[in-house]
């Protein structure tokens, strides 16, 4: 059962519509789709976290570190077959 009710774009200041607008463009997500149930869409409630959350997340899964990219992008597959995600 969830427990956030999944929010539309009318819900939304000005302020945060730009955010979602600025996600969406840069996920190739439309913000519709952005929206619904998901990772996205939880976050989607704050769009300021959810800006800050992507930012961090590009910063520490693409930029260059110890473990190589293909490493990283292995374990997200693990986890996400672990956790039977559909994404």
């Amino acid at each position: 059962m969830t427990t956030l009710r999944t929010p539309e774009l009318n819900d939304f200041s000005a302020e945060d519509q730009a955010a979602l607008t600025r996600i969406a463009a840069r996920t190739g997500m439309g913000i519709e789709q952005l929206l619904k149930p998901g990772i996205f869409g939880v976050q989607a409630h704050w769009p300021a976290w959810l800006e800050a959350n992507l930012d961090h997340a590009i910063v520490t899964y693409l930029g260059r570190g110890a473990v190589p990219q293909l490493a990283k992008e292995a374990m997200h597959v693990a986890v996400s077959m672990t956790n039977h995600c559909e994404y």
